[in-house]
């Protein structure tokens, strides 16, 4: 698809249906952006209404253009765009950008012609952005395709792309990104995205070497695992994605079978993928306008240890504060270091981190470079953050300063200068000065440096373990829909369940299927006591429900009260359920207990999830999600980030649950999900037990399609 696009994004010749010689209107602003913004290549207007315009030949139809056309402007009635496209297709034309509305954004019928523009772009071999979208453009070849206003404003060729699925809003941040002195190489607005997807257009843009930092902003994907590959590919390539997702919601609120199911919503998931995949995702565009920033200017920090700098004690201590919420570590400054301070800052001011030079700054400003040289040629030190605040009088002298640290050291820097003055701003921009209004800001972007450097740094590690980084398995279900199954599904016997689970190595506690009180005790007593008696029956997926189990059976006795009690709780949770008899398990005592579940995400397919376990596990809400396959180090972040995570680890005087066992699986799991994402609809491992050495599984619920048999091994 990608090598499919160079002549979509860098034509040699460009034609524009319904051009017009108004350049207020939507169908010529691109003719007037093209010549203002000085493309090279041919422009063929397209309107037979004219014989010129703008003194270039206008053309009744793309047909009668004398030479190749590599992109096509269509700016028509939405009633018309279908025939336009197909003499595009006659043309051989490379691609197309529909600015026409009146589709699937509309009406049912809008609908239906969305479909067949999509039939009829994938029949002709030419891809489509759009329709109704704004355009895009690619400022280094100064290929202008849009109507946006942004067109307006200086389009020089800079180092970010961003690629949106809002026009308007998409623009409103381009505005933004130019006040921060951000370049755009490229914008792109998706529209409907009845051919060309958002992962389509962002790998398009990401592998162009000019590119460094690519933003995005989405609402929902037609297109999960795409994004995914695209991502593993530009961790690679370290060009970080910082992209706002938003709509938080559930995608398809639904009454879910498992566990899993009702804790999935997309949100969660997303943001589980987007960890996974190194995503720098955004809460809102102050966050997306200050990370582009940061990683478009600055150098990625090869550690988390932060140095804080500042004229105000008061300034310090908040940094150091949000310092600790990002997760950095305030670094501890060697004894050269402080001794070398001490020469500098004034005795009334703070040698230690935060470091503070005092109001004496305002009189002497070389204070300042003085400090910042000595601090960030510390080992201990990878990344450093200044505060000041005003100083209008000397900030031509403070900018000096500060290019002259940087020149001198390869690591990051971030400038918080309270109401700095514009100029400044201007001046530090043009010099590739990182700079931010608030010192907390500062702080939160040097944390994005860090997470996504920690996270390429494992990411290309040759001790990541496993084989499956950089692999992905296509969602095998209709991505294009934004809403999750409804409820429905059939359960898998408990006994096939464990057989499936062990042949991808899964500890399961030892059980036997009883057909017969008498058959209950000979399997007690071949598994060893104490045990644990279940009902076996497809319609009742949840036993603790229906009171249909016993605990802790520690006798022949209790074995045969056991059965007789399970028996009779089922019928009276439901007199037609089907019985198959009773499973016999081994009582797994101590450790912890986890949950692990499969998930068939709408977006991304296969997903895992990882908690703690037990009845409680719903309202806690205390999990993690990744995109299957998945690797061994991939698995230990899932376990990290839980905020039970210390319970795992040992606390009054439990003994340490063996974490390694349950990161290896999760992979496992995360193996056994990508193979059967067919017969899966849900899957919950519930509980996991995770002892001091080892990990077992008590319990399974397999929630399948239909009634049919699975595939094992």
């Amino acid at each position: 698809m990608t090598s499919n696009l160079q002549r979509f994004f860098a034509p040699n010749g460009i034609a524009i249906f319904g051009a017009s010689e108004d350049f207020r209107k939507i169908n010529g602003r691109p003719l007037k952006f093209l010549l203002d913004k000085g493309y090279e290549g041919p422009i063929y207007p397209i309107n037979p209404k004219y014989q010129r315009l703008a003194g270039l030949p206008c053309y009744a139809d793309v047909r009668s253009i004398p030479g190749p056309v590599d992109l096509a402007i269509i700016a028509v009635p939405a009633d018309a765009v279908a025939g336009a496209l197909e003499a595009c297709i006659e043309k051989g034309v490379g691609g197309a950008v529909i600015f026409s509305s009146g589709f699937a954004e509309m009406s049912e019928r809008g609908r239906e012609r969305e479909k067949e523009l999509t039939a009829l772009a994938r029949r002709g071999g030419i891809p489509i952005c759009g329709p109704n979208t704004v355009g895009f453009w690619n400022a280094y070849e100064h290929v202008l395709a849009t109507f946006s206003q942004a067109g307006e404003g200086p389009v020089n060729g800079g180092p970010v792309a961003f690629v949106t699925q809002s026009g308007a809003f998409g623009t409103a941040l381009v505005a933004l990104l130019r006040e921060r002195g951000l370049s755009l190489g490229y914008f792109v607005n998706s529209g409907n995205e009845a051919d060309l997807m958002f992962a389509d257009l962002l790998e398009y843009v990401v592998r162009d070497d000019r590119i460094r930092v690519v933003a995005g902003y989405i609402e929902g994907l037609k297109d999960g695992p795409k994004l995914l590959a695209v991502a593993d590919e530009a961790l690679a390539l370290g060009k970080p994605l910082v992209i706002a997702k938003v709509g938080r919601s559930a995608a398809g609120a639904r009454a879910a079978l498992s566990h899993t199911g009702s804790l999935a919503g997309s949100d969660r998931v997303y943001s589980g993928v987007f960890r996974q995949k190194g995503i720098v995702r955004v809460e809102d565009e102050e966050e997306l306008l200050d990370f582009v920033a940061a990683f478009a200017m600055c150098p990625l920090p090869l550690g988390p240890r932060i140095a804080l700098v500042t004229h105000s004690g008061g300034a310090g201590v908040l940094m150091a504060d949000k310092a600790e919420a990002e997760a950095l570590q305030t670094a501890s400054l060697s004894e050269a270091t402080q001794a070398a301070l001490q020469k500098v800052v004034p005795a009334f001011g703070s040698i230690k981190n935060p470091i503070d030079i005092t109001a004496q700054f305002i009189a002497e400003p070389r204070l300042l470079r003085e400090t910042l040289e000595i601090v960030f040629a510390d080992p201990n030190v990878d990344i450093g953050v200044f505060y000041l605040g005003l100083m209008d009088a000397f900030s031509e002298t403070i900018i000096e300063q500060f290019r002259a640290v940087l020149a001198g050291t390869d690591k990051p820097l971030l400038v918080a200068w309270a109401a700095a003055p514009q100029s400044a701003r201007e001046k530090m921009s043009e010099l590739g000065i990182c700079a931010f209004p608030t010192a907390t800001r500062a702080v939160a972007a040097a944390g994005a440096l860090v997470r996504y450097a920690q996270h390429r740094q494992r990411a290309l590690s040759p001790k990541q373990s496993g084989s499956l980084a950089g692999t992905h398995v296509q969602a095998r279900h209709d991505a294009s829909s934004s809403n999750a199954p409804e409820k429905q599904g059939f359960a898998a016997p408990a006994g096939r369940t464990f057989e499936l689970l062990r042949s991808y190595g899964i500890e399961v506690a030892p059980w036997r299927l009883a057909a017969n009180a008498r058959e209950a005790v000979e399997a007690a007593r071949a598994i060893g006591y104490p045990v644990a008696i279940k009902i076996e029956s497809p319609d009742i997926q949840h036993k603790s429900d229906a009171h249909a189990l016993v605990l802790n059976i520690r006798d022949d006795d209790g074995v045969r009260r056991a059965y007789d009690a399970v028996l009779a709780a089922a019928r009276v949770y439901d007199e037609n359920a089907r019985i198959g008899g009773v499973l016999v398990q081994k009582m797994i005592e101590g450790g912890e207990e986890a949950i692990i579940g499969i998930q068939r995400d709408p977006v991304f397919g296969p997903v895992v999830m990882a908690g703690l376990g037990g009845i409680f596990v719903e309202i806690l809400a205390d999990v993690s999600f990744r995109a299957a396959p998945f690797t061994l180090t991939d698995a230990h972040e899932m376990i990290r980030e839980l905020r039970g995570f210390p319970i795992l680890c040992g606390v009054r005087g439990r003994p340490a649950a063996d974490v390694d066992a349950l990161a290896e699986m999760l992979v496992n799991i995360s193996r056994l999900a990508a193979d059967h994402i067919e017969t899966i609809l849900e899957f919950d491992l519930n509980p996991v037990k995770v002892l001091p050495g080892g990990a077992v599984v008590v319990d399974a619920l397999l929630i399948r399609p239909d009634n049919g048999d699975i595939r094992y091994g």
